[in-house]
Order: structure tokens, then sequence, then C-alpha cells
């Protein structure tokens, strides 16, 4: 049987099923997972369906959410009820946990689940839970009798939470994975336990902390082998990014700490002493006096604890803490300084606030008196408080001395003087507007304020109130006017104080223009098919050891997005690839390379790299060019009718053209630019700029009238200093030309390139985001980014018309030749997609985003 008979005989064989695209293959993608991840899925249902149906059954009876059956408790164990203890770790303290606990589960199981497999990711859940529970429970059975943890669990009861289920199974599973995930697991997972067992403590943090290490030690028990890292970050890089999450968990630990209802962590009076808590000053003297032993220094009361200002200030310090622990983790040398100096005030400020303040009530004229007020500071445990506060701003102190040399990236001198003198003439205006208003309006205060107590009130406003607790206010404000200034001047000092910061840690260029006439003799060493783009404005340079390669890039949003390949020296390639990863990694950035060619993106997944096609670059070779047979009639059609009317083509550079031509052409541009959604596109996608270099050539079509009426850009490649190929850029027509009037100006290239006999190829260039084949899709996240991009590609269709432009290359018949997108971190996927976006248009504003979804949305028809 001929294979046309076994076509008809089994015509459901013939062709296979369509692939899916965009929103339905994302839809798959979906479904898809979901099959893999039974055992998390049911999981998950099962406690949202257990909590919410418990809240709907309380609310119903009057009872109390959660129950008493789900707080596990010593008593309750020893009386027999053991089952609480399982019932306890499917119920959330209220359902709002829900929203953080369900995406956590759905990750840490998933994960796991994939990883290890189904029934191994089930009974190390039991394990570490098991284990997890009772030695948790027990480290706070070892605590002492009049602890509040072991209140909670012995008589109280406590609510485990489902974490506990999946935090081992996470720390398992991550021994299976890349160095890369693994240490990003590790290191994000103990840090957020941390963050809950040092300053909230409660007893399911202890269980937490516990299942964690013993999911860690079972990993590594159960992998056979090691699972290399194949793509490795230097040792600088390693170290500031742990520095800066330490220094995150110190920001958030101290909202954890002020949130948190029970605040019994080591590390808790941190949190209280950054934040704003409600105190009660009247005790301070029962407590020196020896009168009161009950909870001295967490329970001052504040009449400033209504007041917004005071909590916005109160706020901005855990801000200030993110931004510089930002700072830190991509390396900056500004945030290193900042965090000694803030650690440093911090340390400071918990002397005044445990020590000084409380003997300022202390007469200091009667050492007796004296003596007896230290006794009753330490006997209600203000020095033990003040030392736990100290400890870990002094120890990221040390760190930060020690491990100086990993903060290398320093910002610009004129920067930071800027913003310390726009910080500090802040301080003093503010300083003016609030001293004058209180000379000058006495009335809006309870009594009349003295320049003094004026001074002195203004550094209060600067401080958070957990820091006031004990400081009696000496006047109050009494008016509307007199409670705005009394309240704004703090959040705007502090307001300035963080754009200041912002601006000096902020993502900067690292080389200038300066280096511009270096890439213009490298480019002429060699390169590819779309080297000369990197010559372009708006790129920044990496130049290798020898200075005979470069590679060309563009910083947004920490990706470090390259112009295609290296170009210069085709001998230094392979070797710039992995100098340039090392280059960007030593200064926080990520290294994609974009546009590059299989050879290259085979270096590259050698190296452990991952690879996407994002398009299909098409390659004529000049040669071999003919336009006989019948695949070639519309374009012979375009040739013929182009010679019938007259019209011919001129090849010159911009300059070498006539004014006339040069306004006409921009006119195009302009008249083409306007009939899109958005604005014109840049990155690898020239504009009218980019013509005025005298290396780019223009082959423009004129009719007998002098008329321009279509035009192209073709940009050399250079192979030791001699032209070997021209590509395709810039390609505008008007809007009323006749039909094939592109089709005429690239086979008149085609042709003259033949004729010439001086070039090895023509490329037409390749349409982001069109002739994507799916090719080393198989992973996960390079199908799903794949679908995303292809969707994408979809709804911009009718604003740019990639595809379409991929259809009228394919009229030349070319060779194909896929180009890619190629980067060493898969959970860089959003920052990437951003910098693309960002790279290509980057003046993208309001009014356009609208104009483009108008353009989207389908047009409706009577």
């Amino acid at each position: 049987m001929t294979q046309t008979q076994t076509a008809l005989a089994k015509p459901a064989e013939a062709s296979p099923a369509k692939p899916l695209f965009g929103f339905r293959a994302l839809l798959a993608d979906l479904a898809g997972w979901i099959r893999r991840h039974l055992l998390t899925v049911c999981l998950v249902l099962f406690v949202i369906l257990i909590n919410v149906g418990t809240q709907i059954v309380c609310a119903l009876i009057r009872q109390p959410f959660p129950p008493s059956l789900a707080k596990v408790s010593f008593e309750a164990l020893a009386r027999g009820r053991w089952y609480t203890a399982p019932i306890s770790m499917l119920y959330v303290p209220n359902l709002g946990r829900l929203l953080i606990d369900v995406p956590l589960m759905l990750v840490a199981f998933g994960l796991a689940e994939s990883v290890i497999g189904k029934i191994k990711t089930a009974w190390v859940s039991v394990i570490t839970t098991l284990g997890g529970v009772a030695l948790g429970m027990g480290l706070c059975s070892l605590s002492d009798g009049r602890s509040p943890q072991w209140h909670a669990i012995s008589h109280d009861g406590a609510i485990l939470g489902p974490l506990i289920l999946v935090a081992g199974t996470l720390m398992c599973a991550s021994a299976f994975t890349t160095m890369l995930w693994r240490r990003r697991i590790r290191v994000i997972g103990y840090a957020v336990v941390l963050i809950m067992f040092l300053y909230r403590g409660e007893v399911s943090d202890y269980c937490l902390l516990v299942t964690s290490v013993i999911g860690h030690v079972l990993g590594y028990l159960m992998a056979s082998r090691t699972h290399g890292d194949e793509y490795r970050h230097g040792a600088i890089y390693e170290m500031r990014r742990l520095i800066g999450i330490v220094a995150g968990v110190q920001a958030i630990g101290s909202l954890v700490a002020v949130s948190s209802r029970q605040s019994f962590g080591l590390l808790s009076m941190f949190g209280l002493l950054t934040g704003s808590t409600d105190f009660d000053t009247g005790r301070v003297v029962d407590c020196l006096s020896g009168a009161s032993h009950t909870d001295c220094f967490t329970q001052y009361r504040m009449m400033r604890f209504t007041m917004p200002g005071n909590w916005l200030v109160s706020i901005t310090p855990t801000l200030m803490l993110l931004l510089i622990a930002w700072g830190l983790y991509r390396g900056r040398h500004l945030a290193a300084t900042l965090s000694i100096v803030f650690n440093a005030c911090t340390i400071a400020l918990s002397t005044v606030f445990y020590v000084a303040i409380p003997l300022s009530y202390v007469d200091g004229s009667d050492a007796g008196a004296y003596m007896d007020a230290i006794s009753a500071l330490q006997r209600h445990g203000a020095f033990h408080a003040m030392l736990a506060t100290m400890a870990l701003p002094l120890l990221c102190i040390v760190i930060i001395i020690l491990f100086r040399s990993c903060f290398t990236i320093r910002t610009k001198s004129e920067t930071v003087l800027r913003g310390v003198a726009i910080t500090f003439a802040a301080f003093v205006l503010l300083g003016l507007l609030y001293v004058g208003y209180g000379l000058s309006m006495p009335s809006g205060f309870n009594e009349t304020p003295l320049l003094v107590d004026l001074i002195a009130d203004y550094v209060q406003r600067l401080l958070p109130i957990g820091l006031l607790s004990g400081v009696e206010p000496a006047f109050v404000p009494v008016g509307l006017l007199s409670e705005i200034v009394y309240q704004c001047v703090g959040p705007m000092f502090w307001l300035v104080a963080l754009c200041c910061t912002w601006d000096g840690l902020r993502d900067r260029s690292m080389i200038n223009d300066a280096y511009r006439h270096r890439v213009d003799e490298i480019i002429g060493l060699g390169g590819e098919s779309m080297s000369f783009m990197a010559t372009w404005k708006g790129n920044d340079y990496w130049f290798s050891a020898t200075g005979r390669s470069a590679i060309a890039y563009r910083v947004s949003y920490g990706i470090a997005l390259t112009v295609t390949g290296p170009f210069g020296d085709p001998d230094e390639y392979e070797d710039d690839l992995h100098a340039f990863a090392g280059f960007c990694t030593q200064r926080s950035l990520t290294p994609v390379f974009y546009s590059v060619h299989a050879e290259q993106r085979d270096a590259l997944v050698s190296a452990g790299w991952n690879a996407l096609d994002v398009g299909t670059e098409m390659v004529i070779d000049p040669a071999a060019w003919q336009t006989r047979g019948k695949k070639w009639q519309d374009v012979r059609t375009a040739i013929n009718k182009a010679k019938r009317d007259g019209i011919t083509d001129v090849l010159a550079t911009f300059k070498e053209s006539p004014f006339s031509v040069q306004t006409q052409i921009r006119e195009i541009s302009t008249q083409w630019a306007g009939e899109k959604a958005l604005p014109e596109m840049g990155f690898t996608l020239g504009g009218v700029d980019e013509l005025v270099d005298p290396r780019v050539k223009l082959l423009y079509a004129v009719d007998t009238d002098g008329k321009v009426l279509g035009v192209t850009s073709w940009l050399p490649t250079y192979e030791n200093g001699k032209v070997v190929g021209w590509t395709l850029d810039f390609m505008r027509h008007r809007t009323d030309s006749v039909n094939g009037i592109m089709e005429f100006l690239i086979a008149r290239m085609a042709e003259r390139l033949r004729d010439e006999g001086e070039v090895r190829f023509m490329s037409l260039s390749a349409a982001p985001l069109a002739g994507m084949s799916g090719e080393g899709h198989e992973q996960g996240e390079s199908a799903v980014l794949d679908h995303v991009l292809q969707m994408v590609a979809d709804i911009m269709e009718p604003a740019y018309g990639f595809h379409s432009l991929f259809r009228f290359k394919l009229k030349f018949h070319p060779d194909e030749a896929k180009v890619y997108i190629c980067y060493p971190d898969p959970a860089k996927l959003p920052q990437i997609s951003l910098a693309v976006a960002q790279a290509y248009v980057p003046s993208l504003t309001p009014a356009e985003a609208m104009r483009f979804v108008r353009t989207i949305v389908p047009t409706k028809t009577n």
C-alpha cells in the first residue's frame, strides 16, 4: 500500500492534532498541572473546605472559630485526646490566613510532588510532621513554667496550622533540585521560618522550625547523588544575597512582632521598639519603685497612639530597612554604609529606651534611689530586653564590616551629595516650620510651648512612637491646623529620606557613551547578521579583556538584556559568553542573551542555561538568487509592475541622498508610525535615527516625479574590516503607494548583491515573537513561557503585525534560522518579560496604551 493509500484508509491519522496557542494553551497547562499534582490539589481543597465549613457552622451556632477541638495542648494530650494534634494542623487561626497559607501550600507541596513523586511526598510529610510537632512541643515544655509558650501549649491550646504539613516536605525535596533552586528554596524558606520563630515565637513556629530542619536532614540522607550547579554564582554574589536576606528578615520581623497577638520571639522586642505598640507611661514609676512586677517594658500607653501621622512615622523605619536590604542584595556600597548607620542608631536608641528614659524618672541626687532603680531595671528584664534588641543590629554591623568587599557597586558621588543635601535641607526647613509655627501660634497647643521644648519635640516627631512610650510630652496640639503640623512634619521628612535613598540605590548604567568609539572599531572585526544593532544609542557595553570583542546590553528590572551575542573577534565569542555572565553576577544583574543563534545557544545550554526560540531569521544567498518558477510569481509581478510604471530603485546612504528624499523618508516614517496604536519600537528594530549612520545603506523606490514610494535600510556585517553581508532593518512605504513596492525593493537588493558578488548572505532579519516553533520547550517553565509569548504575539498582532511581516518574508523563500533567548534562571522570567517589553517600547504612555487596547478589541459589525 502506498503512502497516499494509507492516508486515505486512515483519515483520522492523516493530520495531527492542531496545537493550542495563547489563552487556550495556558488553560491546558493549568489542567495538566492539576493532573500532575492531584495530591497537592486534594490537600489544599480539603484544608479550604474544612476551614470554611467550620466557620459557617460556628457562625450558625454562635461559637468561636476555630473550635476548641482544633487546639492542641498538653492537657488535652494527657487526657487521651491525641486527635487534637492532627486536627490542629488542618485549621488556621482565621480565614484570612488562607490567603497566605494556600499559595504557600500549592508551591511547596506542588514542588515536592513534582520532584520526588506522590508516594515519597506523602510519607516524607508524615515523618517530618510527626517529628516536628513532637520535638517542637518538647522545646516549649523545656521552657520555664511561667513562660507564655508553656501556658499556651499546656492549658490554652494552640493552632498548629497546615504549613507544618508542607514545610519539611519542601526542604526534603530541595535536595533533589539543582543547586540554584536548592539554595533559593532553603535560604528563603529558612528566612520565613526564622522570622516567625524569632519575632513571633508561637508554638506553631517552634514546630515549623523543627519540621524544616528534619526535612532538610532527611533530604540530605535520601539524595543519592549531588545535583549539579550548572550555573554557579561567585562567592561575593552569594554572600551579598545572604546578607540582603538577613537585613530583610530584620525589617519584616518588626512588622511580624507588632502585628502578632503573642510576641514571644527572642527578637520580638526589636520589633516592638521600631513599631507602634500600646504602652502605659504611668507604670514606669511603679516598676522602678518595686510596686509593680508585671510587663513593665511592653505595656505603655501613649496619647500619640491614635494619631495617623505618628503611625506613618512608625512604619517608615521598616520601609527604610527594606530599602537598605534591597540595596545590600544588589551589592550597593551606599546600602552597606546606610545599614551600618541605621543599625548603630538602633543600638543607641535601644539604650535610651530601656535604660536612660526609665532612669530619668529617678532623682539623680539620691544615690540609693538610683541604685534601687538599676536593680529594678534588672529585675524586670530591662537589660535582657536591651541586649536582645541590640543583638541583631550589632550582628548586622559586624557582618557588613567583615564582608564589605562584597558591596562594590558605588553610587556617583554627586548623587550621594545631592541626597544628603536634600535630606538635611528637609530636616532644617521642616524644623523651622514646626518651631516657627509653635512660636507664632501658641494658642494651637494646650500650653504655650518654649523654644527648647519645640526643638526637642520636633526631634520626637521624627521617631517611632514605640521609642517615645516613656516620654511624657511637654505639650499637645488642640486645633485642626496644629494637629496637621504636629503630625505631618515627621512623615514628610521620612518621605524625602526614602526618595533620596531610592535615588541612590536604584540601577544605573555601568558604562557611558565615552566607549562608543571603541565599539565602532570592534564591530569591523566580525559579527553576526544583527550585530550592527549593537552600535545604536541606548546600549551599554561590556568589553573583553583583550579589547577585541564586546557585548551590547541594556539594563532594566535587574536584567542585563543583550543585543544579540558577542561581536568582534570570533575566536573570543564562547569565552565572552561566560565572562559577561560573570560581569553581570558581580553587579547583581541577571544576564540574558537575546536573539542569539544556534551556535551560541548550544554553548549556553551546555553550561546549564535555558533557551527559548523567539523568532525566525530569514537568510538569502545572493549568489543563488533567481525568480523563476510558479512560487516566485508574486515577486516577478512586483518587479514587472514597477518597471512598467517607471519606478526605479536607488542605493545610497542617508546623507548622500538629496534633501528632498531625506524629507520624504521622514514623512513616510511619521505617517507609518501614526497609524500604529503603539509607539515606534526600538531595541532590535531601527527607526529614522539609525538611518543617519554612513555605514548603513538605503534602497528606496522613486517614481518618474521623484516621489519616494518606499524605503528600506540595510545594516552591514563585517569580517576583518570587509562587508560580508547585509541585513534588512527599516521598511516603510506610503499608504497610497502601488502594491508590491516592498517586494520590488527586496528583490532589487538581492539582484544587486548577486551581480556584485562580494557578500555571502542577505538577511531579511527576524520579526519579534513570530515564527516560534516551540523548539526546546520540553521543560514546564519554557512551555508556559512559550504559550504566554504566543498569546502576547497574537494580542499585539493588530498593533504591529509581526505575524504578517513573517509571512511576507516567506515570499522570498529564504533559509530559516532560529534566534533564541537564553537565560540562566527560570525564576527571573517575569523580570525578563518586562525587560524585553521595556527595551522594545521604552516610551509607552497611558494614552498610547489605551489606543493599543482599542486596537485589539474587535470592531462590531452590523
